[in-house]
């Protein structure tokens, strides 16, 4: 496949050559002032390796919330457009001094681009979003924007909203919920029987009969693209049915999950 500007063989829909000219023919529309500043966002405009790196920017300080947003390549569309309002950390700098080599490249990974304060004509770097709305804690993962401590707090609230009716089998599942550490953790819950359908004996074995079937609802999956938990519905699982287990212990609990 060749690129249709400048005819060079390409491995992807996307041209690195023609994206980095095309950067540099823009370098003389914008200027932060500073000219440490344009020479850093220049350096790592052309630093660009692959469509879904940020383009780091100049940004007037009146799309400071990001209205327009960061710049994205459609890989359908072939091009780039703005991923509109769009979520950042503004880190406000407000002795010009700070302004060094090293502090600047400190941010290089998480920067989207630099502004500044027309009226204070302080500097204000364009950070990716890495803290909670709620609690103002860094996400454990900044990719799925999720939130360690505010889903263990939304489960102990749900905690009286559901039972087992075994103290036991309740703690369990409770101490599971509260040891999540990652947005693709399984969500470990207590499930009504009635939520199963399709239900087949497939084999027994010792102390234990195992069933195929359906689980209506489905277990709870993170969407990283809503951030938010959704239901993936109909979803086939297998049944263990432990004989003899309304007096089961703790310790054999914890030896099967």
């Amino acid at each position: 496949m060749k690129c249709e500007r400048c005819g060079k063989y390409l491995r992807f829909e996307w041209c690195k050559s023609c994206q980095i000219n095309n950067l540099q023919n823009n370098f003389t529309n914008w200027t932060s002032g500073n000219e440490k500043i344009d020479n850093l966002i220049q350096e790592m405009q052309l630093e660009i390796l692959r469509s879904s790196d940020n383009i780091t920017e100049w940004i007037p300080y009146d799309h400071a919330i990001w209205k327009d947003g960061p710049l994205k390549y459609n890989e359908n569309k072939y091009d780039y457009s703005r991923n509109q309002d769009t979520k950042v950390n503004l880190k406000c700098l407000h002795n010009p001094r700070n302004i060094t080599d090293e502090f600047l490249n400190e941010a290089r990974d998480d920067l989207y681009g630099i502004s500044q304060n027309s009226d204070t004509k302080d500097y204000i770097l364009v950070l990716r979003n890495k803290y909670c709305n709620e609690c103002s804690k860094c996400f454990i993962d900044e990719f799925g924007l999720w939130c360690k401590s505010c889903q263990i707090n939304d489960f102990e609230k749900n905690f009286t909203n559901w039972t087992s009716g075994n103290e036991i089998i309740n703690n369990l599942i409770q101490e599971m919920q509260s040891k999540i550490n990652s947005y693709n953790d399984i969500v470990f819950e207590w499930v009504p029987f009635n939520q199963f359908i399709n239900i087949k004996e497939i084999g027994e074995g010792g102390f234990a009969k195992v069933y195929l079937a359906i689980w209506k609802d489905g277990p709870l999956q993170y969407n990283v693209i809503n951030h938010r938990y959704a239901r993936n519905q109909n979803k086939k699982v297998a049944l263990k049915c432990l004989y003899n287990s309304q007096h089961i212990t703790s310790e054999f609990l914890k030896g099967s999950v």
